[in-house]
């Protein structure tokens, strides 16, 4: 599936985090072998080694079914000076959220530790059962765990999976405490070997419109008028001057496609720049 070999993967670790669970996911599809797994304490880092190593791959968390796009990733995506990095696949994952500790009283907690999505995504649990609790925000999920595994202290309670508490010998003090059940995190794969069998999937974009009324207007017609379905989009500052955006955008179809090569075409009429990030497939 792959033109040559991958050698390594990179992620958002330590092991037992939710980027951890989608290379696992990742792994089960035998696109290639692979030779190392790389944990990564920041997306930010992910994205850095990917541009020195060449036969690298990423696997990044994208897109929260409750809390929206993981703008981190995109931020950085967006500042790789390597443009044959692309965007190769997607995948998504359940998320289901425990609190865990070494300790196995819960009414003990006066600390709770995890990455800052977690915490809001078990906001009205936390603040029915912990609202006088002290809340810390982490780089992941897998290190709150690893964090209070090695801190030992039976007050304090990390947010983080089932996995967690098995690699880190952690007692369950309650289980499945999203406020929202149906909890999925979409990520990315990225790299510079192209996936050769993509015959459906999806395209990332990125433009930025000139400044006057209806140019976002304009952009969204010629996709429509070339009947491309947009599947996401996204405004971001363009971090030049305030009030100037970039739009993320995903298009239902691939860059191969020969209405996406002619709104792309078309569209240089309308914007400042316009940017492919990747035509990639869905793994399921």
């Amino acid at each position: 599936m792959l033109k040559s070999k991958i050698k390594n993967i990179y992620y958002l670790g330590p092991d037992g985090s939710n980027s951890h669970n989608a290379l696992l996911k990742f792994i089960d599809f035998k696109i290639s072998e692979f030779e190392n797994f790389i944990p990564q304490k920041t997306i930010k880092s992910v994205i850095d080694i990917i541009e020195k190593d060449k036969e690298a791959l990423a696997i990044l968390p994208i897109e929260n079914s409750i809390e929206g796009i993981v703008r981190e990733t995109i931020d950085n995506i967006l500042k790789l000076k390597d443009d044959t990095i692309k965007i190769q696949a997607e995948l998504t994952i359940p998320i289901k959220h425990l609190l865990l500790s070494t300790g196995k009283d819960k009414t003990k907690i006066t600390k709770i530790i995890s990455h800052p999505q977690a915490l809001s995504q078990c906001g009205k649990y936390l603040h029915k059962n912990y609202k006088d609790a002290l809340l810390q925000e982490v780089s992941s999920t897998s290190y709150a765990a690893k964090k209070i595994s090695e801190e030992n202290n039976d007050k304090i309670a990390a947010i983080a999976n089932e996995a967690c508490a098995k690699i880190f010998n952690l007692n369950i003090l309650e289980d499945d405490i999203n406020d929202e059940k149906d909890n999925k995190t979409r990520f990315y794969v990225l790299s510079r070997l192209a996936f050769n069998n993509k015959k459906t999937g999806k395209t990332a974009v990125i433009l930025s419109t000139k400044n006057k009324p209806g140019a976002l207007c304009e952009v969204l017609k010629v996709f429509a008028q070339h009947n491309i379905n947009l599947t996401y989009i996204d405004s971001r500052p363009s971090k030049k001057r305030l009030g100037e955006y970039l739009f993320f955008m995903e298009l239902d179809c691939l860059e191969s496609d020969i209405k996406v090569m002619e709104a792309v075409k078309e569209l240089q009429k309308y914007v400042n720049f316009i940017k492919i990030l990747g035509s990639f497939i869905i793994l399921n």
